[in-house]
């Protein structure tokens, strides 16, 4: 090495630092997307948005479907929701008469299911916890008393009457 070079070296060190480590160090990194009260209740919105399609299929064509593209055209609303993240799987028994639908979101798993006009499934499980993230809750009939227990993989919601 040249003597002239070494004098250089703890100058080109402080810059590489400065330039390349201290950037990287103090980087925070901005949360992109919905926040989860969003992510939360559009998923509950695209659950009730599959149903009331669903039905409305059914109406028109005599059995349920299991393709999410014939909901999203009765409902242009699930589009959004499916490109913010939440996963909508349908599954349609052979003779159409039933169907059994699950939307999941990082924060929200949500089922429901019909046999005929009659619901037959309706399940919510908290999978991740976070701000303003719930399962809805049915209001309780009058006379009776609710009782929520939350942890964080699970919410369990039971009415007695009383």
């Amino acid at each position: 090495m040249q003597p002239g070079f070494q004098r250089y070296l703890p100058i080109i060190l402080i810059v590489f630092v400065l330039l390349f480590v201290l950037p990287a160090l103090f980087h925070k990194s901005k949360s992109k997307g919905p926040s989860s009260s969003t992510l939360s209740d559009e998923t509950i919105a695209a659950t009730q948005s599959v149903d009331k399609a669903e039905m409305a299929f059914k109406a028109e064509h005599k059995g349920y479907t299991s393709h999410v593209s014939d909901l999203v055209t009765i409902t242009p609303s699930l589009s959004h929701a499916i490109s913010d993240g939440i996963l909508v799987k349908l599954d349609v028994s052979t003779d159409g008469q039933t169907y059994l639908a699950q939307v999941v979101s990082t924060y929200l798993s949500m089922t429901r299911g019909r046999e005929g006009e009659k619901q037959i499934a309706k399940g919510c499980v908290v999978v991740k916890s976070g701000s303003g993230v719930a399962c809805p809750v049915k209001p309780a009939p009058k006379g009776s008393s609710t009782t929520t227990t939350t942890t964080t993989s699970t919410t369990t919601t039971s009415t007695t009457a009383g």
